[in-house]
């Protein structure tokens, strides 16, 4: 059995399997380079940095990073709908981004260009090596100790 309705502007998702949420959503051409440097080859490829991009987001929920929240700025603007992409995501992991944009009082489509543009923001200024970094350097500490 499949279920459909709408999100968003002309987006529809379907639940094909129980726990599993397909999404379809538009957002910019600029927003999905901005994740691939210009990559724009393989559909496959911009969805999984999608997805990637918004379970970033999601982790950095309560970090109190500045740049976090949806721009209020950017508020009345639509989003520039060239690029759709089709994503099967986890339904918890659709659900809490579904909230967040409706808390942030955005659109699902807004949010998920932001979080393409907050996740090419962190690799451009390299805080992601650091955390890597960080987490390897717990690792190493918490495996001497034990």
């Amino acid at each position: 059995m499949e279920l459909t309705a709408k999100i968003g502007k002309d987006s529809a998702h379907r639940v094909a399997e129980p726990g599993m949420r397909f999404v379809t959503i538009s957002i910019s051409r600029l927003a999905c380079e901005a994740l691939g440097q210009g990559q724009m080859e393989g559909a496959q490829r911009r969805e999984a940095r999608i997805e990637r991009a918004i379970r970033f987001y999601l982790r950095d929920r309560d970090g109190g990073v500045t740049a976090w929240p949806y721009p209020d700025f950017l508020r009345g603007a639509e989003v520039r709908e060239e690029v759709e992409l089709r994503l099967g995501l986890e339904e918890r992991l659709w659900r809490q981004f579904e909230a967040e944009a409706s808390r942030q009082d955005v659109s699902t489509q807004q949010l998920a260009e932001h979080a393409a543009f907050y996740l090419a923001a962190e690799l451009d200024t390299g805080r992601i090596t650091q955390r890597i970094l960080d987490e390897l350097e717990a690792r190493d500490s918490a495996a001497a100790d034990s």
